[in-house]
């Protein structure tokens, strides 16, 4: 399984960073060709939704009515949710965003099942598509063990029946694409977070640990990596641009509570102490796991 493209449109991925507020998602289902079935279509959709819930960072439109807008427009390509009556029901929705996706190139012999996955991001204030992905992934085998979350879960809810050596072929190649939607949310949807204060320094003066204004409310764990940033504004040809310097890395001690982390300082400690104290403009935003 492999990454092969990633494409970022109109320079509308900054618009993302919301702090703690939380962000309103659709997901459409996923369109396909006559090649697939419509429980492999069910399961991709499900693996979609289950990375934006498991993150806590989500609200996320009620199913029913995303299929719903789905059968309503008899859609076959992943353009025409775009047109304006789309965008306005996606609205009344209460959408901010919505993903789809369409599922190509799909190849099964029982062995290997191979297939892309094209995802996109659709800003639903301006109906415009802002992020754009190719998702490569190939797996198989005759009654393969699904370790995966996603994997597990559709076996459960009965959305894959694994009757047959297609299926397994199909449930492995979808478990592989797990971490690389995990990725695509992560990276098109980061959130910020502020530095609360400077809980710990040692003798030079160099934060060691921080206490940051995000918690368990937005699915942060032990062990998560955030980047320290500085914000600066630029004047290039006339025209106001917005920089992000990174000045160092944090990593989760601990969950306090819903709103509260500390964090060791892995590296930059002189840079955000210094920052911290002259009420620079610093964030602290996800880091995307490689």
């Amino acid at each position: 399984m492999k990454k092969i493209i990633t494409i970022a449109l109109l320079g509308g991925l900054s618009s993302f960073v919301r702090g703690q507020e939380k962000i309103t998602v659709g997901v459409l289902p996923v369109t396909q060709s006559s090649k697939q079935t419509s429980n492999e279509s069910v399961a991709i959709t499900d693996a979609l939704t289950s990375a934006f819930v498991k993150t806590q960072r989500f609200i996320l439109v009620d199913r029913n009515k995303m299929d719903a807008l789905k059968q309503e427009k008899q859609l076959q390509k992943t353009e025409d949710f775009m047109d304006g009556k789309t965008i306005e029901q996606s609205k009344s929705m209460g959408a901010q965003y919505l993903i789809s996706s369409a599922l190509n190139s799909y190849q099964n012999d029982g062995h290997v099942c191979k297939f892309n996955l094209n995802l996109s991001v659709i800003d639903v204030a301006s109906g415009q598509i802002i992020s754009s992905d190719i998702i490569e992934s190939k797996g198989g085998g005759h009654g393969g063990q699904i370790a995966g979350s996603i994997g597990g879960a559709l076996l459960r809810t009965g959305n894959l029946a694994g009757n047959g050596s297609t299926d397994d072929a199909f449930k492995k190649a979808l478990q592989g694409v797990e971490p690389e939607i995990e990725k695509f949310v992560s990276k098109n949807f980061p959130i910020t977070f502020s530095i609360a204060e400077i809980q710990e320094k040692d003798s030079q003066g160099s934060a060691t640990k921080v206490l940051i204004a995000g918690g368990s409310s937005f699915g942060i764990k032990k062990g998560d990596k955030f980047k320290v940033v500085e914000l600066s504004e630029l004047d290039v040809n006339g025209k106001k641009m917005q920089r992000k310097k990174e000045i160092g890395e944090l990593q989760v001690a601990k969950v306090e509570d819903e709103n509260f982390s500390i964090c060791n300082v892995n590296n930059g400690g002189i840079d955000i102490n210094t920052k911290f104290v002259a009420k620079s403009k610093i964030q602290v935003i996800t880091k995307i796991k490689e």
